[in-house]
């Protein structure tokens, strides 16, 4: 999961997170809306940093997030 994330990007987008988790926008925006995933606004967008979806890959991999 992690090799799509790239590194030169600080923020992602939820339909961007959601490719690199391999999952949908509605999934991540569930996940946001239950604080399993910190997000912040911009406006009217919704976003997500690197570091914040590299730990959260890692907490899914060890299981302790529920899908």
């Amino acid at each position: 999961m992690m090799e799509k994330l790239e590194e030169a990007k600080l923020v992602y987008g939820m339909e961007e997170a959601a490719w690199a988790l391999g999952v949908s926008s509605t999934q991540v925006r569930n996940w946001i809306r239950k604080g399993a995933l910190k997000a912040f606004r911009v406006g009217r967008r919704v976003l997500i940093r690197r570091e914040v979806l590299e730990e959260f890959v890692r907490e899914m991999e060890a299981g302790r997030v529920t899908t």
